[in-house]
Parts: structure tokens; sequence; C-alpha cells
């Protein structure tokens, strides 16, 4: 399990602005969120990837699932949940995953 080794790396988003810039950008923004997670996963934690080739090799269809899953166990780190459930989410209702993800960045950013 990963653990956040520098809540300086989170920063805070916009739940609200993030839902309008996903329709508004007929979901290409999902993908540029999906990055910047990532991108904040590997510099605040003690998980070691790189965030762009995480992203796209998550968009590979059935490859991208362990990816995706990878990405939702080094969240544990930021968030309450296990990554397990991250997953489940992701999968069944990507918004609730979206959403506890987002909501434990943006906690860990203001703990900072």
């Amino acid at each position: 399990m990963t653990s956040v080794t520098d809540p300086s790396a989170f920063k805070q988003g916009s739940l609200g602005i993030q839902v309008v810039l996903f329709i508004v950008t007929l979901g290409l923004y999902g993908l540029y969120w999906y990055y910047n997670v990532n991108s904040q996963l590997a510099a605040g934690t003690d998980a070691q990837f790189s965030a762009g080739t995480r992203t796209i090799l998550s968009i590979i269809p059935v490859l991208g699932l362990y990816w995706v899953w990878q990405t939702c166990n080094d969240a544990e780190a930021v968030t309450d949940q296990s990554g397990g459930l991250l997953f489940v989410l992701f999968i069944v209702f990507s918004p609730i995953s979206w959403y506890l993800i987002q909501s434990g960045i943006n906690q860990t950013a203001s703990s900072a």
C-alpha cells in the first residue's frame, strides 16, 4: 500500500468545474483529469511510476483495466476507501470513484 510522502504535491480541484469541463469537452477532460491524478500520486506518494505512461496504457482496451487498478490502489493513500472498491466503482459508475478520489486529493491538499 502506498502512503502520502509529500502532501504539498496535491492540488485542490473543484468538482463542479470538473463536471462542466467533462461535459463541454465531450469527455476529453476525463483523460486530462486521470493524467493529473496520476501525476499528483506519483509526486506525492511513495509509488514509483510515470504518469504519462500509465495514462496512455490505461486507454488500451482490456489491458487498460490493469493500469486503472494500479491507479485505484495508489489512490488508497489519499482516500479512506480500498483500491478494490475504487476500482469496482470506476468500472460500474466512474463518477463516484472520481468524486472519492478528488475529494481525497482535496482533503490531502488542504492539510498541507
